[in-house]
């Protein structure tokens, strides 16, 4: 089974990339199945789930659980829905993405890589900063060599790494619809009326952003200014920012209000500084000649967001986050590691308790829904499920430039001398030279950068 790593704040995860393992452990409660008989795919969370060959059904482990969980029109749709969501990440850009790790062991000089990985481990002792994702001296003047409002809209976007879920939009149909909220090119009326149609859908929270960022990246960038309370924590701030970016001053006023009373609903931990920091923003806005504000990092920093669906489903409908903020601001029973009174053991002490909880609140995919539950509602969280595989499949490893994952000092330090930290993931790499980044404006900025001779 080939095995790709992903760094994540729970556990170093090893998870396969092939939908069927033919050759395996044996499967089903007494471990007397013939493995011939079965097949395995792994969840969008890592669980490892046994199919029966002839049947295409799961083999399900309803010993674990109270409610019966008999109901075969149930396990279909649960069978369907794993195999659905296997191929879609399966068919993620970044199936191919392969880490490149620190070396912590001496060469024949007996120098190691320390040094190269000690400016990260020194910035995740901060909870933000302004060298986190930083523009490059190349990067910022091609962008000012574009001298229309869409092409550096279209810019931004693509710079953020925010796609679309929903249905497919081509990059030429970014930015096309106008201040007025008109469609400027006809051709792709079918695409915009179905985005329309649907951003207001009151189908789940998490159906609604996913359609605002698809209306965003068509050029309404009010369609990024709305959060949820989903678990992609990353995902939803970085969607926040690239709205005040665009020049949504409404979306400097939200980030205000993120940092003091809905912290943990976005991955944030409280700061009143930055609350007060971004309001000032919303009341007079550094926007320029566009009415955008591109380097609003550089302003405020970019923060570090707590995320625990790196690369895995493993809280992808927030509520473990929910009871970390019960346990943090309501309870005061843990310190979050970002705060600045937090210390080794206080960190040490969150991290543990996180590990121990995610496991604990792992999400059942070897079962079906319990019998007793409404049709209705089977498949409101079979399609949404989906979604979540999708958002999963379309995230870059390394996250988005201005929502980058926090890991603690002592987690870095421990996958650093394991061999095991993947130098791809420094947050201080410029966003221009990052893996996700696209090949297309990456070659476009050098080009620029060699005709005019800057160096970064």
């Amino acid at each position: 089974m080939k095995k790709t790593i992903f760094i994540t704040l729970v556990i170093l995860v090893v998870i396969a990339s092939a939908l069927f393992i033919n050759k395996g452990k044996t499967m089903n409660k007494e471990n007397l199945m013939d493995n011939t008989n079965t097949y395995t795919v792994i969840a969008p969370n890592g669980m490892e789930i046994p199919f029966d060959k002839k049947t295409n059904l799961m083999i399900p482990n309803n010993d674990n659980y109270n409610k019966p969980r008999t109901n075969k029109e149930y396990l279909e749709i649960q069978s369907k829905y794993l195999l659905e969501a296997r191929s879609i990440l399966d068919s993620s850009p970044y199936k191919n993405y392969k880490p490149l790790y620190y070396n912590p062991k001496p060469n024949s000089l007996g120098q190691t890589d320390y040094l190269s990985f000690k400016p990260w481990l020194d910035i995740s002792y901060k909870a933000s900063s302004t060298k986190l994702s930083p523009w490059t001296k190349s990067e910022k003047a091609y962008y000012e060599s574009l001298k229309d409002k869409r092409d550096r809209y279209i810019y931004l976007v693509k710079r953020s790494n925010l796609k679309c879920t929903m249905i497919d939009i081509p990059e030429d149909a970014i930015g096309r619809v106008d201040s007025n909220g008109k469609l400027t090119k006809p051709e792709y009326a079918e695409i915009y009326d179905e985005v329309n149609a649907h951003k207001g859908t009151l189908k789940s929270m998490l159906f609604s952003a996913e359609w605002g960022i698809c209306a965003g990246i068509l050029g309404n960038p009010m369609g990024f200014s709305h959060g949820n309370e989903a678990g992609f924590k990353a995902r939803d701030y970085q969607r926040i920012f690239l709205a005040a970016q665009l020049g949504v001053t409404k979306a400097l006023k939200f980030l205000g209000d993120l940092f003091e009373y809905t912290t943990y609903d976005i991955g944030l931990n409280k700061n009143l500084q930055m609350a007060e920091e971004f309001r000032r923003l919303a009341k007079n806005s550094p926007l320029d000649e566009y009415g955008m504000m591109p380097y609003l990092d550089e302003i405020v920093g970019s923060y570090f967001v707590m995320d625990f669906n790196r690369g895995l489903a493993l809280d992808t409908d927030g509520r473990v986050m929910r009871y970390f903020r019960k346990l943090v601001e309501d309870e005061g029973k843990l310190l979050d590691p970002r705060d600045l009174d937090a210390n080794e053991t206080t960190r040490e002490e969150f991290m543990k308790k996180m590990k121990d909880v995610l496991k604990d609140e792992m999400l059942p995919f070897d079962v079906a829904e319990p019998d007793d539950q409404e049709h209705r509602q089977v498949i409101l969280n079979r399609d949404i499920n989906i979604l979540e595989a999708k958002i999963l499949a379309l995230t870059p490893p390394e996250g988005y430039p201005n929502a980058p994952y926090y890991n603690t000092p002592e987690e870095l330090t421990r996958l650093y001398e394991a061999g095991k930290l993947d130098k791809k993931l420094n947050p201080l790499t410029p966003v221009m030279y990052r893996d996700s980044f696209p090949e297309d404006l990456r070659q476009k900025i050098l080009s620029y950068a060699k005709e005019h001779n800057i160096k970064d």
